[in-house]
């Protein structure tokens, strides 16, 4: 298997999350590490983290990876039944940070640019503040995100 960065800035989210310190976890699941995104500029934009530290999902063991896979439609099925979107976005890109993730977009009819990449619309620098994850303003939405996808997980 590829190594990945080290530090690895997903590595050190992960611990956060399982020692409780990840203000934007949403739960665990058998792979992964389901969290919401830092900047919430499509509501209800998710991720989901592999725990295992690999560059690329054809590096994982077939069966590690076709759970990782259901992971991830469960994750997308909870944020499209809690917020409602008209059509999600997954990507799973890995340029930067070299360590296998997914990114759940939700995306909207009334966006101005549905129809384009998301990333060409994600605010950088000063002007994301505003979309920052804010656990008091996004805590019923991390809230209802959480029960749907442990509910999903359970059946």
């Amino acid at each position: 298997m590829a190594t990945h960065q080290n530090p690895c800035e997903i590595c050190d989210k992960i611990e956060l999350a399982l020692r409780g310190e990840l203000p934007n976890f949403i739960c665990e699941t058998p792979n992964g590490i389901a969290i919401l995104g830092e900047v919430q500029k499509f509501r209800g934009y998710s991720v989901l983290l592999c725990k295992h530290p690999v560059t690329e999902l054809d590096q994982l063991p077939r069966e590690t990876k076709l759970a990782f896979l259901e992971e991830m439609s469960l994750l997308a099925q909870a944020v499209q039944s809690v917020t409602r979107c008209h059509k999600l976005n997954y990507e799973a890109l890995g340029n930067i940070v070299h360590h296998f993730h997914w990114h759940i977009f939700p995306r909207y009819t009334e966006d101005e640019y549905s129809k384009e990449p998301v990333w060409n619309h994600i605010p950088q620098g000063d002007k994301a503040a505003p979309f920052r994850f804010d656990a008091t303003r996004d805590a019923d939405l991390l809230d209802d995100i959480r029960r749907e996808l442990q509910c999903l997980l359970r059946t």
